[in-house]
């Protein structure tokens, strides 16, 4: 990933069409949020006396009635699914939003995207553990797509309306303009040229400003009374925060795969989505916290410290049972709030074993950016994420330092992340690097030579037989001295100009490209670009200038079309 250097010179009238057309995508963006959490809001207020708190509000009902209704939620969301699939089998797949602006494609479908909507909402309505970002931001895209879509600018990939309208979405879900904009430029698009960032923080910027003139505002977890003191306690303890989420990400993912697997045989989503409603309901008869996406249990860890051990564990079961059952939602804020648990329980730990490293709310933070990277695998939105949505500038050294060994033991762990286009990113990173990197003697393959005591006759018969123009004539020590023009002799011995056992010598083009067996894919790839040639003889060095082969321009093609 590289940040590339602006360069107004090359602001093109479609960057500029990019800039402008990043306003009205934020603004829809917002609006759209700020849609779907009054749906939430409404259905909560149907079902329950106050359901501003999820995890309070099942509190009115008998435990024996949590399962029913987490059971009923899942139901519902299964039969909505069925639409959506039954509509996706008749005219294609529903591509996601991360994929849809990774591969270019055209737009994203109204009507399967408007129906997972619907299922995702009415999970999380039901206390579902499940976060809201993912349904908030697949409609926020296709209202970027429905954006591109009518609009018609000429010269802006619709894609890329869509990718503004995503990075709108997310920072008006969680008030963080930064981090949402860094979010599809590591995810989505793989890279951090300025070029792409600017309408991302545009778009961003106007749908955080537009919920803020639209809702009543104030930071999602406002701690900013307490400050990292940069102790060695402190600093032991967010070295510890950084291993341990990074090992717990990666467990948290492999736990919903499995859970996915055990759900498999049940073909049914209805069935299987009341299933895992059920098994939700009955978590939450041990602790009323698992319910929702987690975003009230955060602030109280936040700013009281105090949770059991028992909670991250169930909140990981919990969340495991309600993706792997086929739930529509995303895993932010259920990874923030097992992130938040996981660096508060390591703090607490601590304090028992002597160590004094501060307040419990500041490793709840930092952790819950080191094991938000370790499951999206989007380092620095984790980061951006986390002090933004605390607003307390003390932490920004120890979410960097965290965040950044979690990301590296999960990476080092090799489980797969939240979203499959990082699994393309990094293969087509892998491949850029080692373009970079490898040398062409792992591409020479043998080729055709002639000693140059040789006669013409036998280099145009060399020549004809391995279909090539030129021949390669090496002396007996096997040194490159140069190479003869086929169709020159050839045209030489049917005019008669030139004697079919005449030596090869006064024919010998001395000055031909050559490339040697240390040069890298990059400098032949080079040398390829500014030569007709198809192929390119590869020398040892420049001192003994033995020939061991040629490398194709093929060859090259076929190591460079992983990352092109």
């Amino acid at each position: 990933m590289s940040l590339k250097a602006f360069n107004p010179d090359v602001l093109q009238k479609s960057d500029l069409i990019n800039l402008l057309i990043a306003i009205p995508a934020g603004i829809i963006a917002a609006l759209v949020t700020i849609a779907f959490r009054g749906a939430i809001s409404g259905i909560n207020g149907l079902m329950f006396t106050d359901g501003s708190d999820i995890t309070k509000a099942f509190n009115e009902y008998p435990k024996i009635v949590w399962p029913l209704i987490t059971t009923a939620g899942g139901v519902i969301a299964g039969f909505i699914l069925i639409l959506a699939l039954r509509y996706e089998n008749k005219h294609g797949k529903m591509p996601d939003y991360l994929d849809v602006i990774d591969q270019r494609l055209p737009g994203i479908p109204v009507v399967s995207t408007v129906l997972r909507g619907l299922s995702s909402l009415a999970s999380i309505a039901s206390g579902g553990s499940i976060g809201r970002e993912g349904a908030m931001v697949q409609l926020s895209a296709l209202s970027g797509s429905l954006l591109g879509r009518f609009s018609r600018f000429k010269g802006v990939h619709q894609s890329d309306i869509i990718a503004m309208a995503a990075a709108g979405g997310l920072a008006a879900v969680y008030h963080a303009p930064f981090a949402g904009a860094l979010f599809v430029a590591e995810i989505a698009f793989g890279v951090t040229a300025v070029q792409r960032l600017i309408p991302l923080f545009i778009s961003a910027s106007v749908a955080v400003l537009t919920v803020r003139s639209l809702t009543d505002y104030a930071p999602l977890y406002l701690y900013s009374s307490a400050s990292f003191s940069p102790s060695f306690g402190a600093i032991f303890t967010v070295l510890i925060i950084g291993m341990a989420t990074g090992i717990l990400g990666p467990l948290f993912i492999s736990s919903i795969d499995k859970v996915r697997q055990w759900m498999k045989p049940i073909s049914h989503p209805a069935l299987r989505l009341g299933l895992g409603g059920l098994g939700v309901g009955l978590i939450a008869m041990m602790s009323p916290l698992v319910l929702g996406n987690g975003f009230e249990v955060i602030d109280l860890i936040l700013n009281n410290g105090d949770l059991q051990t028992s909670l991250l564990i169930l909140k990981i079961v919990a969340t495991a049972i309600t993706i792997g059952s086929g739930a529509v939602g995303g895993l932010f804020t259920p990874s923030l709030l097992i992130g938040a648990a996981g660096g508060a329980l390591v703090c607490t730990f601590l304090q028992w074993l002597g160590f004094d490293p501060g307040p419990v709310g500041l490793y709840a933070a930092i952790g819950m950016s080191a094991l938000l990277a370790a499951t999206s695998h989007a380092p620095l939105m984790s980061i951006m994420m986390a002090f933004e949505m605390t607003l307390n500038s003390s932490l920004l050294f120890p979410l960097m330092l965290a965040t950044a060994i979690s990301y590296v033991v999960a990476s080092r762990l090799k489980v797969g992340g939240t979203y499959p286009v990082l699994t393309r990113h990094n293969a087509r990173f892998a491949a850029k690097n080692a373009f970079e990197y490898s040398t062409v003697a792992s591409l020479i393959s043998p080729c055709s030579k002639m000693y140059v005591d040789a006669s013409l006759s036998e280099v145009v018969s060399e020549g004809l037989k391995q279909r090539t123009r030129y021949v390669y004539v090496v002396d007996r020590e096997e040194r490159f001295l140069g190479v003869v023009p086929t169709n020159v002799v050839a045209a030489g011995l049917i005019d008669g100009s030139v004697k079919s056992g005449s030596p090869i010598g006064p024919f010998i083009e001395q000055e031909f490209t050559t490339i040697f067996q240390q040069a890298s894919y990059e400098q032949a790839w080079a040398m390829f670009s500014n030569s007709p040639l198809e192929r390119l003889p590869v020398l040892e060095n420049a001192e003994s200038r033995r020939l061991l082969g040629v490398i194709t321009k093929a060859s090259l093609l076929n190591k460079a079309k992983d990352f092109l």
